[in-house]
């Protein structure tokens, strides 16, 4: 399988599975103990059994009621401390190697052909390591014992985890069993409590919905729309995932068998049997087929690198090897496989060889001729083919760089690349839906064709997040960014060839196995192939209900004269978009009584009744009808009425026009939440066009379900840095001493300790950051570098804002002995610093480069620097004062760090 790194790291391409559903209940019908279970000899039963559709273990009569130890040195009692409820639990120790733990038998209670609910409740003895723990189930099959996953956690000492899962037997067995191992901790211990396994009711035939709009045909005249795919999932050509196939998509990817390590597993035997199941099912289907991969580092068998001697293959030996496999892979498919992904993946600039080029053993061994090698042997093999450079976070500007610099050095020598491939796995939160257009405008000049390869959108925005079942709030939210994301593709259609879903229903996605073992939607169709809000987003968006958005509004006081005060800068724009483009901008503020609106306006046709629209509902009631706390506000672009009922200001604007306004807002009070939306009305003759921040249906003037949410909150500290150019070597330059000073004054954890006096420059080159520490005592004692005395920055260069980091963003780590560390990884070469010790603490002097194009005087970058402090030499951090935000999660969440004006 492909495996990657984690989301903003993100490494591997994503393969295809069928994952385990996770079960969120069990329904409860016959409970029985262990003992009732009859005897292993027995075979599964191929009849219903009225008697017993379940069996639970609770360990309360004090015994281990059935289970076994699976080897030999295995130790099985019922123990009080390994009690999740009642007075015992399960204790398991004695292991000695992975496979080693508790098995329980389920010959006589498993029927073929049957789906089964397994669920217990695990949890380690105290002071173990978390590590993770397995439930799978053990079944012998005309005499070959086979191991089948149902789910995987990660277990602690700290709390009990749930593991949960469903298991389908489909074979005939003679002996069947749920057991659990660690298999990467063979010496764990660990308890176990509350086993059940229970029969889930047969489910309903899957019928796929006929009558509604094909995805193929709805983008028809903007590029192909296809997804990828296992074999397995198309053997009945007449089933429901083949009828959903055939109806909706025009372009089909294998997602495993055309690999290499799946088409010649050993040297010169070739095997094509499943991927020529998928190019045979295309074909009678008048469906195109894109091929993937010929050249990858993973999934690749290990003899394509070394010769007979063991030692890694002569540069000749390697090419020798591609240009067989290349011949007889592409050569068997020529004139059926319109594309191909030549190499795949060879970019990584975290491994900082020359180009950004990845250091696989292709790399090892060819260099960057490998990648030549490739492109003209697939090229000879079939000259009709579309040949592909696919790659991951290619919306990174450094990664994405390295990319263009590649393809124009092979366009250079004559190398056949025609095309670039944007994986393009995503998540709810991130990327920005800029930074994807950005990623397909960046390669227009090269003349090139494009295609999103491997599109999926995870719901989650870090790995310890997980749902029993997916929150309509998330359904909603990642219908409108499907939405928006497709509006930036067809923008992009003159170049954009296809756009290929990585999975065509969210049973048969990777994500629900990597990067942890969870529930995810990242597609249109629903696990019964059913059209998700995600599809009716792009086909019908009126069918998808209103998203809640959410903003806030920082505290401060404004002269209503339209003019942007600095006062304004602390405020975040948020953009009010119509079908991907943007159509205004508006900034909130309160104090006492008051709501602050600033609202750009993107129209250059005048027109003096064009207006913006503002709704209040101040105890946010969502109600289907106006109540007494709720008003509408209509601020006209010629300025009439200027205090009635709100005081505003018109004026002119480079692209339109701008509205300053004060709305009365009796309750306004730090951290109240309002109903709060906003309409822009674009009006030519008796024709009004309306565009809403939130009630994409329009609704507000009656109806306050569809409002928005703003907050009203504090708001981020704003601070100045002027153009300055130090020496980055530990001695405080006379040019520091223009800069303005900030102090580390807030505690996210502690309440005193060590703090900094912080100081910036910049040019157009970098950030520079000084920051003379105050502390008593310094330690780099823990293994843990976020744990030892030292200075955090933040930098979010775009204040976009995001969580997780976007491409732009950073933390930059350096303790007392100017040992750095940064995240992410590929960053670390943005990092200069010096440190020094002084009498009462140590200095720390950084440089940071801006990514992409600098920032401009007058503009806003976000920031926030931190002080980590060991107070007691223990090893572990026991103060941490920051300048900005105190949530604790600057290291993966920017929302709330403070603010940084770029002076001249």
């Amino acid at each position: 399988m492909k495996r990657i790194k984690r989301f903003m790291a993100l490494g591997l391409a994503a393969a295809l599975m069928l994952s385990v559903a996770m079960v969120g209940s069990l329904t409860s019908r016959t409970q029985v103990h262990a003992e009732a279970a009859v005897s292993s000899e027995a075979e599964a039963s191929d009849e219903p059994s009225e008697a017993l559709d379940r069996i639970a273990t609770d360990f309360e009569d004090g015994t281990v009621q059935g289970w076994q130890p699976r080897g030999g040195s295995v130790l099985l009692s019922a123990s009080g401390d390994a009690a999740y409820s009642g007075e015992y639990g399960l204790k398991v120790e004695g292991r000695t190697q992975g496979w080693n733990g508790p098995t329980f038998n389920v010959t006589s209670f498993m029927q073929v052909g049957k789906t089964y609910g397994i669920t217990a409740w695990v949890r380690l003895p105290a002071g173990s390591s978390a590590s993770s723990v397995a439930m799978l189930v053990e079944r012998t099959t005309d005499g070959t014992a086979y191991y089948e996953s149902v789910t995987s956690k990660t277990a602690t000492d700290s709390g009990w985890v749930k593991l949960s899962g469903e298991y389908t037997l489909k074979n005939p067995v003679s002996n069947a069993g749920v057991y659990f191992e660690s298999f990467d901790n063979p010496t764990l211990s660990f308890y176990v409590d509350e086993f059940v396994i229970e029969r889930v009711p047969d489910p309903i035939p899957i019928e796929i919905e006929q009558d509604i709009p094909n995805l193929k045909d709805v983008f028809a005249d903007d590029f192909l729309l296809g997804a990828a795919l296992l074999a397995n999932e198309i053997a009945d050509a007449e089933g429901p995932d083949a009828q959903l196939v055939k109806k909706h998509f025009n372009s089909l990817t294998a997602g495993n068998e055309m690999k290499w390590d799946a088409t010649e597993p050993v040297e010169g035997q070739f095997t094509f049997a499943n991927a020529d199941k998928i190019v045979g099912f295309a074909e009678e289907n008048g469906i195109a087929v894109r091929g993937h991969t010929l050249i990858w580092h993973s999934q690749t068998p290990n003899w394509v690198f070394y010769d007979e001697n063991g030692n890694l293959a002569s540069k000749e030996l390697l090419f020798a090897r591609m240009k067989s496999h290349i011949d007889e892979v592409v050569g068997r498919y020529k004139g059926k496989i319109y594309a191909w992904d030549v190499v795949n993946e060879v970019i990584e600039p975290g491994d900082r060889k020359p180009n950004g080029l990845r250091n696989s053993l292709w790399y090892q061994i060819a260099g960057e001729e490998f990648i030549e090698k490739a492109f003209e042997y697939a090229h000879a093999a079939d000259p009709d083919a579309v040949l592909y450079i696919n790659d991951y976070n290619t919306h990174f500007t450094d990664k994405r760089q390295f990319i263009y610099d590649l393809i124009k050095r092979l366009q250079d020598k004559g190398i056949p690349v025609q095309g670039v491939g944007h994986q393009t796995h995503i998540g709810i939160a991130s990327p920005s839906i800029q930074e994807l257009d950005d990623m397909l405008a960046a390669f227009r000049d090269l003349g090139i064709e494009q295609q999103v390869t491997e599109l999926d959108m995870s719901v989650y925005t870090n790995d310890a997040e997980s749902y029993e079942s997916f929150p309509l709030e998330l359904q909603i939210k990642q219908a409108k960014r499907y939405q928006a994301i497709f509006e930036v593709f067809k923008k992009h259609a003159d170049q954009l060839t296809a756009v290929i879903f990585w999975g065509k229903d969210d049973l048969n996605t990777w994500l629900r196995t990597f990067p942890v073992d969870r529930n995810n939607w990242p597609l249109l169709f629903d696990e019964r192939l059913q059209a998700k809000y995600a599809y009716w987003a792009l086909v019908d968006p009126s069918k998808v209900p209103v998203e809640t958005q959410k903003a806030a509004a920082v505290a401060g006081t404004v002269k209503v004269d339209g003019n942007l005060d600095d006062t304004w800068k602390s405020a975040k724009p948020v953009t009010i978009q119509s079908e991907g483009s943007a159509v205004a901008s508006y900034r909130t503020q309160w104090s006492s009584g008051q709501l602050h609106l600033w609202v750009d306006v993107m129209d250059t046709t005048v027109n003096g009744n064009d207006a913006v629209e503002v709704f209040i509902d101040e105890n946010n009631g969502k109600t289907t009808s106006y109540e007494a706390d709720d008003m509408k506000y209509t601020f006209l672009r010629s300025g009439a009425n200027p205090h009635k009922p709100a005081e505003y200001k018109a004026v002119k604007s480079a692209t339109g026009y701008v509205i300053e306004a004060s709305i009365p807002l009796a309750s306004a009070a730090l951290a109240q939440t309002i109903g709060f939306d906003i309409r822009i009305a674009d009006r030519s003759g008796s024709d009004t066009a309306l565009t809403s921040w939130n009630d994409i249906h329009h609704k507000q003037d009656a109806d306050t379900s569809g409002f928005g949410e703003l907050e009203l909150i504090e708001g981020p500290r704003l601070a100045k840095a002027v153009s300055g150019t130090p020496v980055i070597d530990g001695d405080i330059d006379g040019i520091w001493t223009c800069a303005t000073a900030l102090t580390t004054d807030r505690w996210v954890q502690g309440t005193s300790g060590s703090s900094a006096k912080v100081r910036t420059l910049w040019d157009g080159n970098r950030l520079y950051v000084l920051a003379e520490v105050t502390d008593s005592l310094l330690t780099k004692r823990s293994a843990n570098v976020w744990e030892q005395d030292s200075v955090e920055i933040f930098l979010d260069q775009n204040n976009a804002r995001t969580n997780p980091y976007d491409a732009d963003d950073g933390q930059y780590r350096i303790n007392f002995d100017n040992e750095q560390s940064v995240s992410p990884g590929s960053s670390s070469g943005r990092l200069v610093s010096a440190a020094k010790l002084t009498d009462n603490g140590y200095i720390v002097e950084a440089s940071i480069a801006w990514t992409g194009t600098p920032p401009m005087a007058g503009s806003l970058i976000g920031f926030d620097v931190q002080v980590n402090n060991d107070q007691d030499d223990d090893g572990v951090r026991d103060s941490i004062a920051i300048w900005n935000d105190m949530t604790g999660m600057s290291w993966q969440n920017l929302s709330e760090i403070g603010l940084l004006e770029i002076m001249k």
